[in-house]
């Protein structure tokens, strides 16, 4: 008689290993009859996730998610340490069990001791675009975090493991750390005139403008890659922008020119008129 796979023998597709708001990670998503054993860092918290996700079973001891063929993980911070030991301790054939770490940050140091253990890992979250799932790590967790993409009807973003910061930092640079640009912009123009209500509207249209040549042509939409700007223009401009946002400009346009390896004689004499100490304390 052939052997049974635990896999295809469990009449559900996940447990969980859950703590905070699990119904409001992707898990939440998941038709109910696809859940097993949910296991908190108590019983009761345990049932209390079972009951909000309308599936799944409140495990009295972690070992029970032994029997489900996947683990998906979801933690809120202050509760993540306490969780992480409870599953160290979980007597678990980590052998090729796929975990995945679902809408929550974890250390890669956690990660590798469960790799230690013989588990095969990847992470999925919600990317900032609405529709979108992020996506990393190997399979067969791989496997099962694109599985969650399908059966949430998420496009997935798969990215290369260990890059998670880096694709973070690209989120960050084209999110939080843009916005004061965008508010500085409809500073400038609110100084200039444009009405309170008006100015935001404008320099919204400006970005998205920016980002949508940006998206058709790629770096040949900046708007000096064949025109060679007059350093004259640009220095009034710099002028006009004042401290702080004068020197930050000053920085960006630089930066640019370096980037694109273009128009290094305007470059040279926006350098030569940097203000030195730099007033908002950036140099190229």
């Amino acid at each position: 008689m052939q052997k049974t796979s635990r896999a295809s023998a469990s009449p559900y597709k996940y447990g969980i290993a859950g703590a905070g708001a699990v119904s409001r990670s992707l898990i939440g998503g998941l038709p109910g009859t696809t859940l097993g054993p949910v296991s908190g860092v108590s019983y009761r918290v345990a049932s209390r996730i079972a009951n909000t996700l309308s599936g799944g079973f409140a495990a009295r001891v972690a070992d029970e998610l032994d029997r489900a063929p996947a683990i998906l993980f979801h933690s809120s911070p202050e509760q993540r340490d306490a969780l992480v030991e409870m599953l160290e301790r979980a007597c678990i054939n980590w052998s090729g069990k796929p975990l995945v770490f679902c809408d929550c940050a974890i250390n890669p140091v956690i990660m590798e001791r469960f790799r230690g253990k013989g588990a095969s890992i990847a992470l999925a979250r919600h990317f900032e675009i609405p529709g979108y799932l992020i996506v990393e790590g190997t399979a067969p967790a791989l496997n099962v975090a694109l599985r969650l993409a399908d059966e949430l009807k998420l496009k997935v973003i798969e990215i290369a493991e260990g890059t998670a910061d880096g694709f973070a930092a690209a989120i960050t640079l084209g999110t939080g750390a843009l916005t004061p640009l965008i508010d500085s912009a409809a500073t400038l123009l609110r100084a200039s005139g444009i009405r309170d209500t008006e100015a935001p509207r404008i320099v919204a249209a400006l970005f998205q403008r920016t980002a949508a040549e940006y998206a058709h042509s790629g770096k040949q939409s900046w708007d000096w890659y064949l025109k060679q700007p007059e350093a004259q223009e640009l220095e009034a401009q710099i002028e006009a922008a004042a401290s702080p946002l004068g020197p930050l400009l000053r920085h960006l346009l630089l930066y640019g020119f370096k980037l694109y390896g273009k128009h290094r004689e305007t470059a040279r004499a926006l350098d030569n008129k940097k203000a030195r100490p730099d007033p908002a304390g950036l140099s190229v």
